[in-house]
């Protein structure tokens, strides 16, 4: 029997690290993760974060515990992440206020933060882009992108967004003042929305939108009504949706999904695999 030498001892021990390494390196990175914690001098970790849950286009709330800085008093909400900056970010309360938060010594933002928690709320996302298209009404553009969802119902869906624009046709004088005004109060009025930004032109409004959910999307026709502005004809630029579950998807899944949408939906969905993309 050939007896064990030091070069095998180091090329066991090397195979035990690697295989070691491989493991944490897989849980690290596809571990199903509820929450995030991090101290207020984690910053720049939480922001890294924040911009990776972005780009995969999961939903999440934001608790901060800190202080102002204009006067120290103590500051402790739930919000909803809008902007993303180098060592900052930007938090919108209930209240439709925006508000700057950086790191526990940060004086340069509006509040400095302590605790920072991040509670994701979905599982996985389906990420799809749906061609433009003109819709009778606003209501018939939401229902025909529930119903284009409607396939992933066995993972709960939870939530839908939409990034992209939205025009419709409106008799006003263009103006930079209106532009910004009617931006201003929809954000104080509509919660899940990433960014929105109106345009008014000649013979109507276009309005973009990032990661908008349609939930939210739901009470636009009754904002704009408040303000005297009618909505008709919607027209859909190209949209970047994102289908949220409350479920977990397979791996497995991953190749019905993309199926499914090339024999059923690819007349209004991009059946191209590469342009679907699920993250679990």
């Amino acid at each position: 029997m050939r007896r064990i030498n030091l070069i095998d001892i180091l090329i066991i021990l090397i195979l035990i690290f690697s295989a070691y390494s491989f493991v944490m390196k897989e849980s690290t990175v596809y571990q199903q993760v509820d929450e995030y914690y991090f101290t207020g001098s984690q910053i720049y970790k939480a922001t890294n974060s924040m911009e990776y849950l972005d780009s995969k286009g999961f939903l999440y709330d934001t608790w901060v515990r800190g202080y102002w800085w204009s006067d120290y008093l103590s500051f402790q909400e739930t919000g909803y992440v809008v902007d993303i900056g180098q060592g900052y970010f930007e938090l919108l309360r209930d209240n439709g206020e925006v508000v700057e938060i950086g790191g526990r010594m940060s004086y340069r933002e509006q509040i400095g933060a302590s605790e920072i928690r991040l509670i994701i709320k979905t599982k996985s996302v389906v990420n799809y882009r749906v061609y433009s298209n003109t819709y009778e009404s606003m209501s018939a553009f939401l229902q025909e992108n529930e119903d284009m969802a409607s396939f992933l119902e066995q993972f709960q869906v939870d939530d839908i967004a939409i990034t992209g624009s939205l025009s419709f046709d409106q008799s006003i004088e263009p103006s930079k003042v209106f532009d910004e005004s009617l931006g201003e109060e929809l954000r104080k009025r509509m919660y899940y929305v990433k960014d929105i930004e109106v345009s008014s032109y000649e013979n109507g409004i276009t309005i973009e939108l990032v990661q908008a959910s349609l939930s939210e999307l739901e009470y636009l026709e009754g904002i704009l009504g408040e303000l005297d502005i009618s909505v008709g004809e919607v027209f859909s630029s190209d949209l970047n949706v994102f289908v949220r579950t409350g479920l977990e998807i397979g791996e497995l899944d991953k190749y019905w999904i993309k199926q499914h949408i090339l024999e059923e939906l690819s007349s209004k969905i991009d059946a191209d695999e590469n342009s679907i993309h699920i993250r679990l």
